[in-house]
């Protein structure tokens, strides 16, 4: 049975065209701030900065490569094969500058 699950409050970062990477800000134990991004595979367009709940089939890979630096680096990516996807809330709009220049 694959991992059903449910994320809420997800922030698009980056929108693809069959996918997109969608941000989680919460608050650890020890009260600083973690971010969890995951790979949302979609094939419905979405707009940096919406704010979504996914509800899909949960899987992770682990990845690894050598950067520029010579450093082996060992990372987990989290995706979401989503069902739905519903939009909490819409891309925010830039606020029209109360600083108007005079001629």
């Amino acid at each position: 049975m694959p991992n059903t699950i449910k994320a809420t409050n997800l922030t698009v970062t980056k929108a693809f065209g069959k996918f997109f990477i969608a941000q989680d800000v919460f608050k650890k134990a020890d009260g600083t701030e973690g971010k969890l991004n995951y790979k949302i595979w979609w094939s419905q367009p979405v707009s940096e900065g919406q704010v979504l709940e996914v509800i899909g089939n949960a899987s992770a890979n682990v990845n690894e490569f050598t950067n520029q630096s010579g450093e082996h680096v060992v990372y987990a990516q989290l995706s979401i094969n989503a069902n739905d996807v519903k939009v909490i809330s819409q891309v925010p709009l830039t606020p029209l500058s109360s600083n108007w220049e005079t001629f």
